[in-house]
């Protein structure tokens, strides 16, 4: 099973969030130390086209069943030459293989390179929606710079660790889109990160306005809904799945009898089914 980074703040479980995110493909999201490689001639400093990309399952690899609002790409420069162009694209895919994979453009963006970003996380700003249930591919095209010379780009990444893989393809040295880790014997495991937020339905918004307080509880728990929201029911369980039996009267839980530890909140609602973590003081 694959282990996806994604970078957010919430005290939800199993609840959609409107918070921003990072989607990562790289173990560590945020550290470039060191660059990978490119097809261009060492000899007289032509630089040939080149693609790099990571794929994203966003409903099976990061559970996020909404449309999700695309706010920027981040990706690793490892190193460039002062006036390099690249093109972030983000297309629909539907494998994530990409060797056979049908690419559908969603959305490019052009961003200028300067060398003294070396070895940094660049943020380009992109603004895009992915449909619910799509797989897409983001990519860091540098294209091929013909007869000029020395206008380079090549990816940044670390050596952390990645949960899937890291593709590389360049028409002007003839590799098609392959395992970036199968080109050469060092790893080229690019950070590329897709920055945004899950977009919420009706039920999912108002169900975030359910508040539990407070967490951690001495002794009792609260729970409030806005009159959009009616409670149903509410059931709180120890840590091996048992219903400890504690009723809710009139908005409220008395937890004053139970054990210090861990228990499981869950709230049916007319909005859908809310589940957090309670901390018994």
């Amino acid at each position: 099973m694959k282990k996806i980074t994604l970078l957010a703040a919430s005290l939800l479980i199993g609840v959609a969030s409107n918070a921003q995110v990072t989607l990562s493909q790289s173990v560590d999201p945020s550290t470039i130390d060191t660059g990978g490689v490119a097809c261009w001639n060492s000899g007289n400093g032509e630089y040939r086209d080149n693609a790099f990309a990571r794929t994203y399952d966003l409903e099976g690899d990061f559970s996020i069943t909404g449309d999700f609002e695309v706010s920027a790409v981040e990706f690793g420069q490892g190193s460039a030459d002062d006036g390099k162009v690249v093109q972030v694209n983000i297309y629909e895919i539907d494998t994530e293989d990409l060797s056979a994979a049908t690419f559908t453009l969603i959305e490019t963006v052009d961003v200028d390179l300067e060398a003294a970003n070396d070895l940094t996380l660049i943020s380009a700003p992109i603004t895009a929606t992915i449909p619910a249930g799509t797989t897409v591919a983001v990519e860091v095209f540098a294209p091929d710079e013909g007869t000029a010379t020395f206008i380079r780009y090549f990816p940044g990444f670390n050596t952390a660790g990645q949960n899937n893989t890291a593709w590389l393809k360049s028409d002007g040295c003839t590799i098609p889109y392959s395992d970036s880790n199968t080109i050469v014997s060092d790893p080229q495991e690019y950070v590329i990160n897709l920055v945004g937020e899950e977009v919420l339905s009706v039920g999912d918004n108002a169900l975030s306005q359910v508040s539990v307080f407070p967490n951690p509880a001495d002794a009792k728990l609260n729970i409030d809904a806005p009159a959009s929201v009616e409670i149903n029911s509410a059931t709180l369980y120890d840590v091996l799945g048992r219903n400890t039996g504690v009723a809710l009267v009139e908005g409220t839980m008395n937890i004053a009898d139970l054990s210090r530890g861990v228990y499981v909140l869950s709230v049916e609602t007319s909005a859908g089914t809310l589940t957090e973590k309670i901390v018994k003081k």
